[in-house]
């Protein structure tokens, strides 16, 4: 499951503890016994049981977050650790189901809004997939081997094969089609199953891909894909589309120089940024000073 997917379904059992919590402490004030342990064995243990899918997430997605995200778990996890240790001899369960209910309830609205920021977090896994693939040339020669191919089979293949990578890291890649819709990369298809997309990609991306076969080349296939790029008309999908960025990505045998400046629209405060795939790239040492 994805980032979203993954905290939605813990904070949804957060607040569903939260709400039978409530109703229990409302007995609890007027008569505070518990002759069931509906403390002890339903909600305590609940509460236990999110706790380790919190950590279970910090592990799967630390990676994907925000250092402010990162720092709320951690300083929960520590926090509610502590806790449990503290009220292990306390024999009064209305207090420790009070105050575990407050902990968590604190965290979740805290986390909520550390996630709010989709924006920064798609740019950022985006950006580190394409670094991830720049090195992934570099290091395995069959990687390697598949990119030349596609770059000598066009810009099609080039995108199929770019967009397989962004999904492994949760980025669902598009582009427009002359509508100004969006259009899957790999299949060539109008992109209409958004409840598939977003059960299992973190962002949903626009990019679009240019082959660079000569440097004279460049500025042309530059501003084609900005135009292509720009033609874009959909709206977006609120807190997972990656609105603020769309990626030019321009693939060349050899590493670009001097890449374009990125593009920024004032007025639909969207940045157009420039990325060069290189598929053969030199290594440092052989290129010219």
């Amino acid at each position: 499951m994805s980032l979203q997917s993954d905290w939605k379904a813990i904070s949804a059992r957060i607040r569903g503890v939260l709400e039978t919590g409530k109703l229990f402490l409302q007995f609890w004030d007027h008569h505070p016994s518990d002759p069931y342990s509906i403390i002890q064995i339903d909600l305590i243990p609940h509460l236990k049981n999110i706790f380790e899918e919190i950590v279970i997430f910090q592990k799967h997605h630390q990676m994907h977050l925000q250092p402010s995200a990162i720092k709320s778990l951690e300083k929960f996890i520590k926090d509610y650790s502590f806790f449990l240790k503290q009220t292990l001899a306390r024999k009064d369960d209305g207090y420790k189901l009070s105050s575990a209910l407050s902990k968590f309830v604190s965290f979740c609205v805290e986390f909520d809004f550390q996630l709010s920021d989709t924006q920064a977090v798609a740019k950022r896994i985006t950006e580190r997939a394409l670094i991830h693939l720049k090195r992934c040339i570099v290091a395995d020669p069959d990687i390697k081997k598949k990119w030349i191919q596609a770059f000598e089979n066009g810009e099609p293949a080039c995108e199929k094969l770019g967009a397989s990578h962004l999904l492994l890291h949760g980025i669902w890649a598009f582009k427009a089609d002359s509508k100004g819709e969006r259009t899957d990369l790999i299949l060539g298809t109008p992109l209409t199953d958004l409840f598939q997309v977003e059960s299992v990609a973190e962002a949903l991306v626009l990019t679009e891909w240019k082959r660079v076969t000569k440097t004279n080349k460049l500025e042309n296939q530059a501003k084609k894909a900005y135009r292509q790029a720009s033609i874009y008309s959909q709206s977006s999908m609120a807190g997972f589309e990656l609105s603020k960025y769309r990626y030019l990505i321009l693939v060349s045998k050899d590493r670009i120089a001097k890449l374009p400046s990125d593009i920024v629209e004032v007025e639909g405060q969207t940045t157009y940024r420039y990325i060069n795939i290189a598929v053969d790239p030199k290594s440092p040492s052989k290129e010219r000073p």
